[in-house]
């Protein structure tokens, strides 16, 4: 499994514990670290039709699963 490590910032931990403070008492409130990322492009829908018409190559896949 692949790992990587993680630099330990005090500073940083000691500034995420006072805001949590500081948010318990009413003071200010939390802020969580957000990102975006691009959605992937819609998919073509299919019509019954189509589906129907295309080969299925899970259906020869699955036999090698069925019991003989």
């Amino acid at each position: 499994m692949k790992t990587k490590d993680i630099e330990f910032n005090a500073d940083d931990l000691v500034g995420s514990v006072e805001a949590f403070a500081h948010h318990l008492t009413g003071k200010q409130k939390l802020t969580l670290r957000t990102a975006t990322m691009p959605l992937p492009p819609p998919v073509k829908s299919l019509t019954p039709s189509q589906v129907r018409s295309n080969p299925r190559e899970s259906s020869t896949s699955a036999r090698r699963f069925l019991p003989r």
